[in-house]
């Protein structure tokens, strides 16, 4: 399977090695809150060196030592927002803060959470936290696994203990949410990753779970997983309304296939 697209292979970036402009756009957001942190974490693809320009977003975990108030919350949520726009890559920004209680009793709740689907909405002052967000038991892990710590204690003496099955559970609930026609190289790897997950119980990156897809799953499937790897490491750029498909078709039937094969 071949889009007739060249994808140019990107420099997969850690926190380690990120670009300067990164570091700093994330380092500047971060004071632009005005919280002052206990821990600062880094999960998700940045972490696990497999952080690509043109497609990934930052993950972040970020530990504050008390409640914050309503205002505190709406500062921060804000700073976020408005920073967006000036943020040197496609992708954004995937913060939550949580205090230290939070943190370490592991009941997925939080004081602030920003992304680039609340942006508009905080702008609109129609965002209001605390809250609860079952996918920070998969933030969790990773940070706990393979997280790098920017600044404060070691994520395991911080974050509380999650299962493996509530690790699953958060990567599979959101594998559910993704429509594979509309995103399909995102859900062709995080499906790739879920059942790699499944087989070995480790924590792993989609990049890690397409990999093993082109290795273990039965060659008809291979390739749109082989397709789906080339859009996440390209470097070409895309618009923000062509991040789902890397700007280009997809096989439908293949891919229709292949979810087939996975639920």
């Amino acid at each position: 399977m071949t889009s007739g697209v060249p994808h140019p292979r990107d420099r997969a970036q850690s926190w380690a090695d990120c670009d300067a402009d990164l570091r700093r756009y994330v380092e500047q957001a971060l004071a632009a809150t005005g919280l002052e942190p206990s821990g600062v974490y880094v999960h998700g693809s940045l972490a696990m060196g497999c952080f690509y320009r043109a497609k990934s977003d930052v993950d972040l975990l970020v530990v504050v030592r008390e409640a914050l108030t309503p205002g505190q919350r709406e500062r921060a949520a804000r700073a976020l927002a408005e920073r967006a726009v000036k943020r040197p890559i496609l992708g954004d920004l995937e913060l939550s803060v949580l205090t230290e209680r939070q943190a370490a009793e592991g009941k997925r709740e939080f004081e602030v959470h920003y992304s680039a689907y609340w942006t508009e909405k905080i702008l609109a002052g129609e965002y209001a936290g605390p809250g609860r967000d079952p996918d920070l038991a998969a933030h969790v892990s990773v940070v706990r696994q393979r997280g790098v710590v920017v600044s404060g204690r070691p994520a395991v003496d911080v974050f509380g203990e999650v299962s493996d099955e509530d690790y699953l559970g958060a990567i599979e609930a959101d594998l559910r949410d993704v429509d594979l026609v509309a995103e399909p190289y995102y859900g062709v790897l995080n499906a790739c990753r879920v059942l790699m997950v499944r087989e070995s119980s480790q924590v792993v990156s989609k990049e890690e779970g397409g990999e093993w897809g082109i290795r273990s799953l039965p060659d008809e499937h291979r390739p749109v997983v082989e397709q789906a790897l080339r859009c996440y490491r390209s470097a070409r750029p895309v618009q923000a309304n062509e991040r789902g498909t890397d700007g280009h078709g997809w096989d439908v039937k293949a891919l229709e296939s292949f979810r087939k094969y996975v639920d």
